[in-house]
């Protein structure tokens, strides 16, 4: 672990509304105790071969991808809205986009971008990953007749920033071998913190 890096909070799931609710923080809650969280995250960066250069590689380019993460993130959330099972989470009772809520969204994102384009991994910042899989396998606590955020929402939304990155890095950075070697380290990390994303979904895989 980086000593440097400055960690993050936990970002808190609410209360829950029912007992479905309940009973789902508690088992995230358990996962987060049993599973040594830390120790998979240096296995995922040790399994796909994220070295020292690589983070290097992040961090340098951190200052372009942060630079795009507003028109990044406008983007994607009007891309959401046109699947109903994404777009139940951001609309209100009418089916009207509810641009409250979308914003606060776009900045958490926007605060995730930045976080990740430090490339630290320190407890703090893995705690940080393990929450936001927290929040999303709860039931919403603003509308609980909701679902969990499905999973394939998750993994599209990486899958988003891993294209939208390497296109930023390809069209920014002159040197052509420079831009696809960060893009590598992009690639990298992003399936590193997608292991913890999807935490609370994969319970079962306690092995660590």
């Amino acid at each position: 672990m980086d000593s440097d890096d400055n960690p993050l909070p936990i970002l808190p799931a609410g209360p829950p509304d029912n007992q479905l609710g309940e009973r789902r923080l508690l088992e995230a809650s358990m996962s987060t105790t049993v599973t040594n969280w830390p120790a998979r995250f240096e296995e995922m960066i040790d399994f796909v071969g994220l070295t020292d250069e690589d983070r290097t590689l992040i961090k340098d380019s951190g200052p372009l991808i942060v630079a795009q993460a507003r028109p990044l993130n406008d983007f994607f959330y009007d891309y959401l809205l046109q699947y109903p099972q994404a777009r139940k989470f951001f609309v209100t009772d009418a089916d009207e986009p509810d641009e409250k809520r979308i914003e606060a969204n776009k900045q958490t994102m926007i605060s995730w971008l930045r976080a990740s384009a430090a490339a630290p991994s320190n407890e703090g910042f893995i705690r940080y990953l393990v929450g936001i899989s927290q929040m999303h396998e709860n039931i919403p606590v603003h509308r609980a007749e909701l679902s969990p955020v499905a999973p394939r929402y998750i993994i599209g939304t990486i899958s988003y920033y891993q294209t939208a990155i390497a296109n930023i890095l390809l069209e920014k950075i002159p040197n052509a071998n420079l831009a696809a070697r960060t893009s590598r380290a992009w690639n990298k990390w992003l399936m590193v913190m997608l292991e913890l994303l999807l935490a609370n979904y994969l319970m079962h895989d306690t092995d660590a």
